[in-house]
């Protein structure tokens, strides 16, 4: 699946904010607000997370394929459990079952639980795989319901 809107559905429990970015940020990309104020993608690897998604600024007449440069106003949305986006799945990465559980990488793209590195204390699963995807050449968009 890919559409051109991150936010696939919400029943109406979506929190669009907007905050000044703190490097490279991609539509999809999982965040992190800083005590700045400041927007950066979520670290570290398999730790806590608010659902926190990049999105298009569609205002401005980007697409989800338009990144966010360092000290741009970043749009983002703050979901509720269950909703639907399209996330950025980490290259390398191969989803073969719907339901997959996702956990961050810690450069704001998802990888699944079992690709956890050895050491790493996962803290919380993010959200759930609703596709089957193959991102083993590149970061790919991947449908998944936040948790």
């Amino acid at each position: 699946m890919s559409a051109n809107k991150i936010v696939l559905n919400s029943n109406g429990l979506v929190a669009s904010e907007e905050a000044i970015g703190s490097g490279t940020i991609k539509p999809g990309h999982l965040i992190a607000v800083t005590t700045a104020g400041a927007v950066i993608v979520h670290t570290p690897e398999g730790g806590f997370a608010e659902r926190a998604f990049a999105t298009e600024d569609a205002n401005q007449g980007n697409t989800v394929d338009t990144s966010y440069a360092n000290g741009a106003r970043v749009m983002y949305a703050c979901v509720a459990p269950g909703t639907k986006v399209q996330a950025r799945l980490a290259a390398g990465e191969n989803v073969t079952a719907i339901g997959t559980q996702l956990i961050s990488n810690g450069d704001g793209t998802l990888i699944a639980l079992a690709s956890a590195g050895s050491g790493v204390t996962v803290r919380q699963i993010i959200a759930v795989a609703m596709e089957v995807m193959n991102a083993t050449s590149a970061e790919k968009f991947i449908a998944v319901r936040v948790l």
